[in-house]
């Protein structure tokens, strides 16, 4: 894996050198989205919810709830640390993203509020589903109150705010050296690789496909998170024992139920884009 990701690094730090002046314009269009479409939605939000999950102390299934609310990989963070034995069921169900990108990011993109709520409903539905179809061990676990003071509150918000944005940036870099190696990639495939690598830009790319099916799609894309949303659930995961390859596996299984999920619910309701 390590040899792996290295190659990858490598290749795309040399494309960087071979297109530097696309690559810098890329990193400005990710940087770009991050300030006017992400950080202004979710940084008051991360700073609110870290102030309340520290304070709450309760059972697995509060701090369940509690992580649909935060988000990746706010919900990783919140359930550490978990048996091996129940850390499969759990992760899948709070490898979600905050609500408040789909009420305020996404559904201010679609210019549709109902496409936004369905896809966080069929979203945050499909990591239920998926969670409950995983055997756990049955055990019960506590978790106490940690309060954190204001000042470090806002410090973490800010860590994970700047993280958030330079994740944005590789991934819309990556992309297009991918499009400069591969001139013929078609702008399908290109939304495809962005969603993969990143999801916020990747889902900018979905919307400005404008297919028939985008919010099935952008619901998929959402619940798999892309690589850079993986790994950092897998910062906190791998402290209870979970491999990369079994969160990989649980975020390609909630992207499918969840797609399916919103494309039902799509027809009977009625919500188009």
């Amino acid at each position: 894996m390590n040899r792996w990701s290295a190659a990858a690094f490598g290749a795309l730090a040399g494309a960087m050198i071979v297109y530097p002046g696309a690559a810098a314009e890329a990193a400005w269009q990710g940087l770009t989205l991050w300030a006017r479409a992400v950080a202004p939605v979710l940084g008051p939000f991360m700073a609110c919810m870290l102030m309340i999950t520290s304070r709450v102390a309760g059972g697995v299934g509060l701090r369940v709830a509690l992580a649909w609310l935060c988000g990746s990989p706010g919900g990783a963070r919140l359930l550490q640390p978990l048996p091996p034995a129940r850390a499969a069921r759990f992760a899948a169900m709070t490898g979600t993203m905050s609500p408040m990108f789909f009420l305020g990011t996404v559904s201010g993109w679609l210019e549709n509020p109902a496409a936004g709520r369905l896809i966080l409903i069929c979203h945050v539905a499909g990591a239920l589903l998926l969670g409950l179809c995983i055997r756990g061990d049955g055990g019960k676990t506590r978790f106490v109150a940690d309060p954190l003071p204001l000042g470090a509150a806002l410090r973490e918000s800010a860590l994970a705010l700047c993280t958030v944005a330079l994740c944005m940036m590789l991934g819309c870099v990556a992309a297009r050296m991918a499009r400069c190696v591969l001139p013929g990639l078609p702008p399908q495939a290109s939304a495809a690789l962005q969603c993969a690598l990143e999801v916020t830009a990747g889902v900018r790319a979905l919307i400005a496909l404008n297919g028939p099916y985008t919010v099935p799609l952008l619901c998929a894309a959402c619940s798999f998170g892309g690589l850079s949303l993986l790994m950092q659930n897998f910062a906190f995961w791998q402290e209870s024992g979970l491999k990369l390859r079994t969160l990989l596996c649980l975020r390609l299984v909630h992207a499918l139920i969840s797609g399916l999920l919103c494309l039902i619910f799509q027809d009977l309701t009625k919500v188009i884009y």
